[in-house]
């Protein structure tokens, strides 16, 4: 069993700002999270809060480090919304690393900021992330928004996942059908 944890970088340590941007230099990390580079005109690591509407997290695994970042993005409480973020290094992807991560963020939008309604995108192409975002309840949309099984002009796959209004109790149920699955 691998032991893994979700730290917020808004009280993360000097060593683990530091792995953090040393992930950025993966070519697949960076192409998701290459808008916290300050060099690339986003923030600097530094107080991150919901208000600004992103939470943003390493991906720390006992043994290995930071393996991965993840986020929340565009997060809009009183529309219970938030585009969720996430890679792991590619070492670590066939570990269930990123089912794990996925799982944990989503249930940390739950818990701290009510979320129902999250949506995120995949490269075409990538069918053990997309694989493991369907495990997880989200469905493909088309560019328009409607469920669909083709990828947009873009490259990408954009898929949701709706929770129930009851989504504080109901989303860690799914979760533990899915793993036993």
């Amino acid at each position: 069993m691998h032991e893994r944890q979700l730290i917020p970088m808004d009280v993360a340590g000097t060593a683990v700002l530091v792995a953090a941007r040393m992930l950025l230099e993966e070519p697949d990390v960076e192409e998701f999270f290459g808008w916290w580079r300050p060099e690339a005109g986003g923030r600097p690591p530094g107080r991150w809060s919901a208000a600004e509407g992103t939470r943003l997290y390493a991906v720390a695994e006992r043994g290995n480090g930071v393996i991965g970042l993840a986020a929340l993005t565009h997060i809009r409480r009183e529309e219970h919304y938030a585009r969720v973020c996430c890679s792991i290094v590619a070492q670590h992807r066939q570990n269930g690393a990123e089912h794990w991560t996925l799982s944990e963020l989503i249930r940390q939008g739950v818990s701290l900021d009510g979320l129902r309604h999250l949506e995120t995108s995949v490269r075409a192409g990538h069918s053990t992330s997309l694989s493991t975002l369907e495990s997880l309840g989200f469905r493909r949309l088309d560019v328009s928004g409607q469920l669909s099984g083709d990828m947009s002009p873009s490259g990408y796959v954009y898929l949701r996942l709706d929770l129930p209004s009851g989504s504080v109790g109901y989303f860690p149920r799914v979760i533990a059908r899915n793993l036993c699955a």
